[in-house]
């Protein structure tokens, strides 16, 4: 009996519905925990539960002779939803408009790629991908059961072009879709072309800091690329502390000629920002993009507004009458109510309920010879 309600209980927390668009489920969802996510994920399981994946669900749908499979993923938070999301988008996918449901989404001919809330979902076919209809209306069901909470806005701080110096003309462009959004080591030594050969947290995840990857090339020359890291901390103090550090692990905005052998790395700091340029040759390559990194704080006040204003006298005047005789009915009322009580009580029920004589306790002083009746009371 309990393996049975356990599984009528698992059967009504699925997520992914049992058709969509004319398309049919072929069969109940899978389940797989963060600790089996290897049979979905394969490779990317580790990075994945790095970034905060509570539980993964598949499922089959079929129209006809055509198949294709959704993979869903449960995240945290919106914030590790979008992670996930940078970590598997494929740089062969390119944008789509599934829906006002779907915050962000990528797909290629046979793969689709989408997040909503702190959902991802990922839908591939043998030879197509499922209709953006169909994914627009597995997004809709997904929805109210979606984390509403905002995702993060790191990504703004990157720059889309550098510009060279008294110039306007575009040295370096983003690399279209080459954003990662990086919340631990796994996802960061994926992101880079180059990391420290360390297992030591020299960016400070565990400080809660985020970070966004991005790579730049250089304008006719595709295969000049350079990757810039901005990682935003809690406070200016831990983003100084860690700043101060990474001389440890790299060449910290040293001259190529003076590294001796390390690679070398340009990086700022601006208050709780640090950003940091693998890949450049000089350092005034990578102020290009250095230069734009700056840290801004924004202030939003959204409780809605009142004005208030006292009452005229003459209406101040009539409210104290009212209120007091309203004060004066409640009073006769109550005190109707519990004389009135009493009184009904002891017609019909006499001696029983109030003025019981064999429950009153007198303490007599003995000033006269005449013994006190607790009855001469009533």
């Amino acid at each position: 009996m309990l393996v049975f309600a356990w599984a009528l209980s698992a059967r009504a927390q699925a997520l992914l519905p049992a058709g969509a668009g004319g398309w049919t489920a072929s069969g109940n969802a899978t389940t797989i925990a963060p600790a089996q996510l290897e049979s979905v994920a394969s490779g990317q399981a580790d990075v994945l539960r790095e970034y905060g994946v509570t539980s993964a669900e598949q499922r089959q749908y079929t129209q006809g002779q055509q198949t294709f499979s959704i993979t869903l993923y449960r995240m945290v938070d919106p914030s590790a939803a979008y992670g996930a999301f940078t970590f598997l988008r494929d740089p062969r996918m390119g944008a789509i408009d599934p829906g006002d449901s779907v915050s962000y989404a990528a797909a290629t001919r046979d793969r689709a790629l989408l997040v909503v809330g702190n959902f991802v979902l990922l839908a591939s076919g043998a030879d197509q991908r499922p209709p953006d209809a169909v994914l627009n209306e597995m997004a809709t069901t997904l929805l109210p059961r979606a984390d509403a909470r905002p995702y993060p806005y790191i990504a703004g701080y990157l720059p889309r072009s550098s510009v060279a110096p008294g110039t306007r003309r575009a040295q370096m462009i983003m690399v279209p879709d080459s954003e990662r959004y990086v919340l631990g080591t796994r996802a960061l030594r994926a992101a880079l072309p180059w990391s420290p050969e360390t297992n030591d947290d020299w960016m400070g995840f565990t400080k809660s800091a985020e970070a966004i990857a991005a790579r730049y090339a250089t304008v006719g020359h595709s295969d000049q690329q350079v990757t810039l890291v901005v990682t935003l901390y809690p406070t200016q103090q831990i983003a100084a502390d860690h700043f101060g550090k990474l001389g440890k692990w790299m060449a910290l905005n040293v001259d190529p000629d003076q590294a001796g052998g390390r690679s070398v790395v340009f990086g700022t700091r601006s208050s709780a920002l640090v950003a940091l340029v693998f890949g450049a040759t000089s350092r005034e390559v990578a102020n290009q993009l250095l230069n734009q990194i700056q840290y801004h704080s924004s202030v939003t006040w959204n409780e809605p507004g009142r004005s208030l204003t006292d009452p005229p006298f003459p209406t101040m005047v009539v409210g104290v009458f009212e209120g007091t005789g309203v004060i004066m009915l409640l009073s006769f009322a109550a005190g109707l109510g519990f004389g009135g009580l009493r009184l009904v009580v002891k017609i019909f029920l006499p001696g029983r309920v109030f003025d019981r004589a064999s429950q009153v306790e007198i303490l007599q002083l003995g000033l006269s010879s005449k013994p006190i009746d607790s009855r001469d009371f009533y």
